[in-house]
């Protein structure tokens, strides 16, 4: 058989197993960004993720993790649904679910961009605690464009505000003008010869009835009418009422609770409908139940319409202005209140009090207009008040849209009879006058009182000096700066002056000031160079600090607080600059100072002790310099660093949580303490424990091992030497075996020893179509995994299940797209089981 054949046969098997993907399954793969030869399409690709894959989160703690799945309020086996059902390995949750569950610590550093794009696809985005979010970049404006200030309307603020100052009243007492109608309800006392009290409503009718006296009509009717007709009918049947001093029963009517009128409030308000409003609700209770008028709704024409006719129509610039609410109109049933669209509106804005947009009325102009912003501002600038103008249709011309006009109302303040009339459109600008001020000179820097002062002619440097109380003690006198402005350029030049010592005759360099002069006076501290020296290390505050004169080691310790716990106070350690100015190799002196128990230069001994009384255990103590006055001497620049002790260290813990007799925080008892030592430290494991899913986490990372080896051989490799900040679980027997992914039902099933894989994915109702068999994962209980292998042709290893192991089953990639793994593992395993056929062939011939 020749090497042609052979190609042909593989070529016939590879394409006969539906290895090789259709077009269009290799677009999908494009689009899944899949690396293929082509290396232009292959950058196309990595441009086209860029961006996604810029934005993924990064930074991320396991802490900040745990935290945002806690918020989510998932389950654990609602995140492992979720993560089935997009593809990724439900496992990656379970130790966030562990801390949760209160069974481990947190892992220590930072999540994985896989786990953090897993919970992105459940809907869960975890972002960094220190994100900063690039600004977005301003929107350019054009240069001819009109500035447009954000003003309100000027009313609707009254409208907005959430408040019950326009609710009407729903009990008494009411206005004598009130007329009785439908739905009210009246109360009536007699006393005298007869003590009654009645509760009379007014009927649909327009009635009340009174026990023993029958049917009174009200409808109509002033409480002081209505009392003058119960005279009447009540001196019938009672015959000690009557009027006058010798009545011998009395009476008295009032109003108790106030009926409902319908009315209809429609056009340009906020909430158009019927509303259901007292019967002494006025025209603005029922706009306010409205929400008032639109920004395109008119405040100044707004119509009531009663019985089909136009009973009044309202400003409310009268109320909202002047507080004139003489125009308001008592409801009725069936009113109707229409608010047109506004009329013409203009914009006032700038050095005015009430800035905001005005709707005209007839007659109205610039005087008014500014009367409606509450009046110029103290800084304003009268003599010129601009209006931008959009020109009507009938005067624009090509490219003359909208014109500037600038008004002189200094004209108008003192004739009442001058006017400028306004256009709907009209934006009406108030400049403030200029922030510059003249006739001042500004003084800084080191005098007693610095800032600005009155300038007058003959005004000279050391009169402003004496006006400030004098120069500070550490002015700096050899020379002071002089900014004068240049008038034709708008540029300052420096002019130089020295201060002279003495003051008494400051006449010799005494300058002469000019308006706007900056007069700056300097600073000795400010111009020296700090001379600085800093500490490290084990004291209670290592920080910079400002050398003084004359300090020492000492010194610099008891001003950062002194040491800590663990210190090294035997030496310390002094960085110093080297003193020559030129290059060498030498970036640095370091001297070893002795602390304490070292002998002096002049024979003297040096003493060091403890703080506190004297103990037999000095493990508590902290140590304090005692100074002596022959001290090392620090210099500018000195880094002095106090070193741990030797023997210093702090106690190691680690946590072991599960099914141990006593659980919590243990603390390492030497360096090499190992797992089987701890465990019997805690007392050994309960009868519940399940030793091989033993889960031990270090710095974030399972690791794997094997506690019943461990505890049977200690000493062993598997018997792990335990490290600061490991965390140990040891999980319950778990009897079951869960199935999830893509299989016909997702269970847990009753472990059984000796079964295999195929007998649980059986009980789990078998695979789905979508499954993706070769890719089936076991998970263990320490973390473990284990995943189907594939040998030649038909056979296949599967992986040894174990109680509590979770069987995960993915869903092969929606659309069938081309899998290149899987591609590979079939191409070699037909061209292995090919050769295995050629082998077999040669051997029959011979």
């Amino acid at each position: 058989m020749t090497r042609r054949h052979t190609a042909l046969i593989v070529l016939f098997l590879v394409v006969g197993s539906g290895v090789v993907a259709p077009l269009s399954a290799q677009q999908d793969t494009l689009r899944r960004g899949v690396r293929l030869p082509d290396s232009t399409m292959n950058s196309g690709l990595l441009q086209a993720s860029g961006a996604s894959m810029s934005q993924s989160p990064a930074g991320v703690s396991h802490a900040e993790v745990v935290e945002r799945l806690r918020q989510s309020g998932l389950t654990r086996d609602e995140a492992h649904d979720r993560l089935t059902e997009q593809g990724y390995d439900p496992a990656i949750v379970d130790p966030y679910f562990d801390v949760i569950d209160g069974g481990a610590e947190p892992p220590r550093g930072d999540a994985s961009p896989g786990t953090l794009n897993a919970l992105a696809s459940i809907g869960i985005a975890v972002e960094p605690t220190g994100a900063v979010r690039a600004p977005s970049a301003p929107a350019a404006v054009p240069a001819d464009s009109a500035e447009v200030n954000e003003l309100e309307v000027f009313g609707r603020a009254l409208f907005e505000r959430a408040t019950s100052q326009f609710q009407p009243v729903l009990a008494g007492p009411v206005g004598e003008d009130y007329r009785l109608g439908p739905g009210d309800e009246l109360t009536l006392v007699l006393t005298g010869d007869v003590e009654l009290f009645y509760t009379l409503p007014v009927s649909r009718e327009g009635f009340i009835l009174i026990p023993d006296v029958g049917q009174v009509s009200v409808n109509g009717l002033t409480l002081k009418e209505l009392e003058d007709h119960l005279y009447d009918r009540l001196g019938r049947v009672y015959s000690g009422v009557r009027r006058g001093p010798d009545a011998t029963t009395h009476f008295q009517v009032s109003l108790g609770r106030l009926g409902v009128n319908q009315v209809f409030v429609i056009g340009d308000v906020v909430r158009p409908s019927a509303y259901q409003v007292s019967s002494v609700a006025t025209v603005l209770n029922a706009l306010y139940r409205a929400g008032g008028p639109t920004e395109d709704g008119s405040f100044r024409h707004i119509v009531v319409r009663r019985g089909g006719r136009i009973l009044r129509t309202i400003d409310l610039y009268d109320y909202l202005l002047y507080g004139d609410s003489r125009s308001d109109v008592r409801l009725e049933q069936g009113d109707i209140i229409f608010v047109p669209p506004a009329g013409p509106q203009v914009r006032v804005e700038g050095a005015v009090h009430r800035p905001a947009i005005y709707e005209l009325a007839e007659g109205d102009d610039l005087r008014d207009a500014i009367g409606f912003a509450g009046g110029f501002e103290a800084d304003a600038v009268v003599q010129r008040v601009q209006i931008d103008r959009i020109l009507p249709p009938a005067e624009r011309r090509p490219g003359v849209d909208r014109v500037l006009v600038d008004v002189d109302v200094t004209r108008f303040l003192g004739d009442t009879t001058a006017a400028f009339p306004l256009r709907d459109g009209d934006a009406v600008r108030v400049f403030a006058v200029s922030k510059q001020r003249r006739h001042r000179v500004v003084l800084t820097g080191d005098v007693r009182r610095p800032g600005l002062y009155q300038w007058s002619e003959g005004l000279t440097l050391w009169s402003l000096i004496a006006q400030a109380e004098g120069l500070t003690e550490s002015a700096y006198t050899p020379r002071a700066h002089i900014y004068r402005l240049n008038e034709t350029d708008g540029s300052r030049r420096l002019i130089r002056v020295p201060l002279p010592a003495d003051s008494v005759r400051p006449e010799v360099a005494d300058v002469v000031l000019a308006d706007q002069d900056s007069v700056v006076i300097l600073s000795r501290e400010r111009l020296r160079t700090p001379a600085l020296v800093s500490i490290d290390g084990f004291v209670k505050e290592p920080a910079v600090y400002p050398l003084a004169e004359g300090m020492t080691i000492a010194d610099l310790i008891l001003a950062a607080g002194g040491f800590v716990s663990g210190a090294y106070a035997v030496e310390a350690e002094v960085a110093r600059l080297p003193a020559q100015l030129e290059r060498s190799d030498t970036t640095a002196v370091i001297y070893r100072v002795p602390l304490g128990g070292a002998i002096a230069g002049d024979g003297t001994e040096r003493t060091f002790g403890f703080g506190g009384a004297a103990s037999d255990s000095n493990a508590s103590m902290v140590p304090v310099w005692l100074p002596e006055p022959d001290e090392f001497v620090l210099r500018p620049g000195d880094r002095v660093f106090i070193r741990k002790a030797p023997g210093y260290e702090l106690p190691a813990e680690i946590r072991l949580t599960g099914e141990v007799v006593w659980p919590g925080t243990y603390i390492l008892e030497t360096r090499q303490e190992r797992l089987a030592h701890l465990i019997q430290r805690a007392g050994g494991l309960t009868e519940e424990a399940y030793p091989p899913g033993l889960q031990l986490f270090r710095g974030g990372t399972l690791v794997a091992t094997d506690l019943p080896r461990a505890l049977r051989e200690p000493g062993s490799r598997w018997d792990l030497v335990l490290q600061p900040g490991d965390s140990v679980h040891v999980p319950e027997f778990d009897p079951t075996v869960r199935v999830t992914g893509a299989v016909a039902f997702e269970s847990r099933i009753l472990y059984e020893p000796g079964r295999g894989l195929d007998y649980y994915i059986e009980r789990a109702g078998g695979y789905t179509d979508r499954a993706d068999a070769g890719r089936t994962t076991v998970t263990y209980l320490d973390g473990e995994r284990a995943t189907v292998d594939r040998t030649l042709l038909f056979f296949r290893s599967t992986p040894e299940i174990r109680p509590g192991s979770t069987i995960l089953v993915p869903t092969q990639p929606a659309g069938g797209g081309f899998d290149l793994d899987r591609f590979i593992n079939r191409a070699s395993g037909m061209a292995l089981a090919l050769l295995a056929v050629l082998a077999g062939v040669q051997q029959l011939k011979k």
